[in-house]
């Protein structure tokens, strides 16, 4: 019984050791699909990084960067397409794995150029996603885990989190609509906008604060939380809409 006992140890601390030493595999594919500039596009993700560009092309830029620890684990993983005349589905597959020493890593990074005014519905489990030069365009973003981040982006954006950042920035400023509805359970929301931005905004945080650059004057307190209503101008072709159960609200000039 201790011999095998022995036995097992040095085989955990084997496989530990080399565990800790390997760096991790990748392989990068490129695909293009044609899609109307309307078109929608749908994608599903686990692990890893959904990063949309926008173009004003019909067609669809896909590259999908798969990242394990061994060789036959990267092999398990792979991405689904399924193209239509006016959509595109990409779906990952990352199967789940038994047994004590089995390979569980696996993730993937996406990066798409797209439409700038597609229609897009992104899911991802734990990672990063960014949204950058949409023009016209929507997306609906579900994210468990991290970080969304929409840069320069005239388009409607619905985002829901549970924990982590949301943020929208913007370079310069357009008189062109867009919509920002974010809703978070645990973590911060904050915007940076030009000073000569016109814009509306209802914020709202249950457990937390609400500040400004913009010289907005927040609701009276209930309870921990606070509310903010707001507007730079009548006539305001942007909408920011925040809401957090938990953590802050920033509403920012740009430097």
């Amino acid at each position: 019984m201790h011999g095998f006992l022995r036995i097992l140890l040095v085989a955990l601390l084997c496989c530990a050791s080399v565990a800790g030493a390997e760096d991790p595999l990748h392989e990068q594919t490129e695909q293009f699909f044609s899609l109307p500039l309307d078109g929608a596009i749908t994608l599903e993700n686990t692990d890893g990084s959904i990063h949309v560009f926008g173009w004003y092309e019909p067609r669809v830029r896909l590259v999908a960067l798969r990242n394990a620890y061994t060789a036959p684990r990267l092999a398990q993983i792979r991405v689904e397409t399924k193209l239509e005349p006016n959509s595109l589905a990409v779906r990952s597959v990352i199967p789940p794995v038994h047994g004590i020493f089995a390979d569980r890593s696996g993730t993937i990074d996406y990066t798409l150029n797209v439409p700038e005014t597609a229609h897009l519905k992104l899911k991802l489990t734990t990672g990063e996603v960014t949204l950058q030069g949409l023009r016209g365009g929507s997306a609906s973003i579900e994210l468990t885990n991290g970080r969304i981040t929409a840069l320069n982006c005239f388009a409607r954006v619905d985002a829901s989190l549970r924990n982590g950042v949301i943020e929208v920035s913007f370079d310069w400023w357009e008189n062109l609509p867009a919509t920002f509805d974010y809703a978070l359970q645990h973590g911060r929301i904050g915007a940076i906008l030009p000073p000569l931005a016109r814009f509306r905004v209802e914020a709202e945080t249950l457990n937390g604060r609400i500040g400004n650059g913009f010289g907005f004057k927040n609701q009276p307190e209930f309870g921990r939380g606070q509310e903010l209503k707001g507007a730079t101008a009548t006539d305001t072709p942007l909408t920011l809409r925040f809401r957090t159960g938990g953590g802050n609200i920033s509403i920012d000039r740009h430097p």
